[in-house]
C-alpha cells in the first residue's frame, strides 16, 4: 500500500523541527527517515537480500521503551524475532538503553518485475507512555524479466500410478518449482537425447523400496524430470538423478551432470500426512512453514527434491567428490560464504545459512534469521550448482558492482550545474561519497542518488575521488580519480558608447540624425 505523500511529508515537517527523534539509519550511518529505504526483489525465483537498517530512540526517551514495526505489504518481512501473516509483517524492538538497534528487512518475490512503493510503520512507545509514529517510504526495486530462452526441464508425469497428478494445479506447482531451478540455467547447446536412448530409474508406487526403469519416448535436449506420487512407509518424497542414464554432453565431450531424473511425492503429505497446501500465489508464501502441525507446501517441498535431482547427489561426480572429501573447496563459493561449505549425510548444506539473505541454505531451511516460510532457491545453492557443473545465467544477483561515471561535464562560475553519478549492479542501495579532493564551492553531491548539483562559486580545475559502495557489507565499494572543470564567468558584453553612422533618435530635435563613431570625430 503506497503511504500518501501528504502523511509523510507532515511527519518530516513535525520530527525537522524537533531533536528528539526517533531516528532510522542505514549501515552508512545516512538518516533514513525522510529518504526511505531500499528493497530489492533480485530476478528469478531466489531469496532476496536482507537489508540491515538501525533504530535508535530519541534522546529525551524514558525506558525500557519498544519500537513495533509492520508494513501494509504482505510479502515483506523482518528478521526473527518477528512474526509474519496475512495482513503483513509486526516485529517488537525493545530498549533498555539509548542503542542503535539492527534490524534486517526483505521482500518474498512476485515475478511481475514492476518497481513498488511501500511504507514502514514504526510505533515507539516509552516507560513514561511517550509516543511517537515514523510512517518510513520504502521503495522496491524489481528485477524480474521474461526469460525469453530458459534451459529446458522436461516435466513428464505419465509415470504417475497413483492419481495425484490428475490434479491439473499440483502439476502447475511442481512444473513452476523446476522451471524457477531452470531460470538460473544458462541455455547453453546440449547433444541431443535421441528415442530411447536415456534409461531411468524411478521408483514404485510403494516408495523406495523397489525401482522400474522407463526409457524415454521422444528425442529431448536439456534434462527429463519424471514426477510422479509414491505412497511409503517412511512417508517422505524424495527426488535424484538416474545413475543409469547419460551424462549430459555438448558436442560429443562428456560433461558432470545427468541428463534425467525423478521427483516422488509422498501423496498424503511429508512426515505428517496431513494433506498438501497446493499454491503458487506469492501472498501465500507465509503459510508454508512446514512445520509438522499444519500441511506441507508442495512448491516447497517439490523445490526441495528436485534440487537433490538436479545438483545435490553423489551421482553426480562434482557432486560426489566434494561430498567425498567433506567440502566444496571451489573459490567462488568460499569467497562468499567465507568459509568452508560442508556437506551432510544428506547430501545437505546443513548449518550454512545464505548471507546475502539471512535465510537457511539448502537442506538449511528451518535455519537462519528471517521467518520460517515458502523455501526458495538461495545465492549459495546457485554456486554450489555451478560447482557441480551447471552453467549459471548472468542474473541481477550474480551482476558485480560496476562504476559506470568515466567522466564529469564542465561547468561554469554563476551556471546552474548538475551531473548524476551511476553505478550498476551489487545490491542498488548505492551510498556516494568524495574520498579524496572536493568538489568546487557551490557543488554538492547526493550521497543517495549520486547527483552532484548547485551552482559553482569559483573557477579552477578540480581533482576528486569518488567512491560507491552497495548494500553489501563486506564489499569496499569501488573508486575512481575524476576531474571536473569549472570555467570563469565569461565577461559580459559592454554596450558600444556609439555607432558608427548608426541613426539613433533625438528626443530634443525630434529627428533623426547621424552620430559618428568615436574614431572619425
Amino acid at each position: 500500500m503506497r503511504t500518501p505523500l501528504a502523511l509523510l511529508t507532515t511527519f518530516v515537517l513535525v520530527s525537522s523541527a524537533h531533536s528528539a527523534d526517533l531516528v532510522v539509519e542505514d549501515i552508512f550511518g545516512r538518516r533514513l527517515n525522510e529518504h526511505g529505504l531500499t528493497l530489492v526483489d533480485w530476478e528469478g525465483e531466489i531469496a532476496n537480500p536482507a537489508i540491515r537498517f538501525y533504530i535508535t530512540p530519541p534522546v529525551d526517551a524514558a525506558f525500557p521503551a519498544e519500537v513495533v514495526l509492520t508494513s501494509d505489504e504482505p510479502r515483506v518481512y523482518f528478521n526473527l524475532p518477528g512474526e509474519i501473516g496475512p495482513n503483513g509483517p509486526r516485529k517488537v524492538v525493545k530498549f533498555t538503553t539509548r542503542e542503535r538497534m539492527p534490524v534486517l528487512a526483505s521482500i518474498f518475490g512476485d515475478r511481475d518485475g514492476e518497481d513498488r512503493d511501500l511504507a514502514l510503520q514504526l510505533e515507539f512507545e516509552d516507560a513514561a507512555c511517550r509516543k511517537q509514529s515514523l510512517s518510513l517510504p520504502c521503495h522496491v526495486i524489481d528485477h524480474d524479466r521474461k526469460n525469453q530462452k530458459p534451459f529446458p526441464i522436461l516435466v513428464d508425469f505419465s509415470q504417475d500410478r497413483t492419481g495425484f497428478f490428475k490434479d491439473e494445479t499440483k502439476r502447475q506447482v511442481v512444473a513452476q518449482a523446476a522451471q524457477d531451478w531452470a531460470d538460473f540455467f544458462e541455455p547453453i547447446p546440449f547433444d541431443e537425447s535421441p528415442a530411447g536412448a536415456e534409461r531411468t530409474l524411478i521408483w514404485s508406487p510403494e516408495g523406495f523400496k523397489n525401482a522400474r526403469t522407463v526409457v524415454n519416448a521422444q528425442p529431448f535436449t536439456g534434462y527429463l524430470l519424471y514426477a510422479y506420487g509414491i505412497e511409503s512407509s517412511e512417508i517422505r518424497s524424495g527426488g535424484e538423478p538416474s545413475r543409469m542414464g547419460a551424462l549430459q554432453s555438448q558436442n560429443g565431450k562428456r560433461l558432470f551432470i545427468h541428463r534425467s531424473g525423478g521427483v516422488e511425492i509422498e501423496t498424503r503429505g511429508n512426515y505428517n500426512t496431513k494433506g498438501w497446501m497446493v499454491s503458487l500465489a506469492p501472498a501465500d508464501f507465509w503459510k508454508a512453514t512446514n512445520l509438522s502441525p499444519v500441511s506441507n507446501d508442495l512448491y516447497s517441498i517439490a523445490h526441495h527434491e528436485i534440487g537433490h535431482s538436479l545438483i545435490f547427489n553423489p551421482a553426480n561426480p562434482l557432486f560426489e567428490k566434494a561430498k567425498a572429501n567433506g567440502k566444496f573447496t571451489d573459490a567462488s563459493i568460499k569467497e562468499y560464504f567465507g568459509a568452508d561449505l560442508t556437506i551432510d549425510r544428506s547430501d545437505h548444506l546443513r548449518g550454512a545459512v545464505d548471507p546475502a539473505s539471512r535465510r537457511g541454505a539448502y537442506g538449511n531451511e528451518y535455519y537462519g534469521d528471517m521467518p520460517y516460510c515458502r523455501w526458495q532457491i538461495t545465492k549459495l545453492d546457485l554456486l554450489v550448482a555451478k560447482a557441480v557443473g551447471w552453467q549459471l545465467r548472468a542474473t541481477s544477483a550474480f551482476a558485480p558492482l560496476q562504476l559506470q561515471t568515466q567522466a564529469l561535464p564542465a561547468g561554469a562560475v554563476g551556471k546552474e550545474y548538475a551531473s548524476n553519478l551511476t553505478a550498476s549492479g551489487g545490491v542498488p542501495f548505492y551510498f556516494w561519497q568524495v574520498t579524496a579532493g572536493a568538489l568546487p564551492a557551490g557543488l554538492k553531491l547526493d550521497s543517495f542518488t549520486g547527483a552532484i548539483t548547485g551552482v559553482p562559486t569559483k573557477p579552477g580545475v578540480f581533482d576528486l575521488t569518488i567512491r560507491v559502495r552497495d548494500y553489501d557489507e563486506k564489499s569496499s565499494g569501488l573508486t575512481r580519480s575524476l576531474r571536473l572543470e569549472i570555467e570563469a564567468q565569461s565577461a559580459k558584453a559592454r554596450p558600444p558608447d556609439s555607432m558608427s553612422y548608426c541613426p539613433i533618435f533625438d528626443s530634443t530635435a525630434s529627428r533623426h540624425r547621424p552620430q559618428l563613431s568615436r574614431e572619425t570625430r
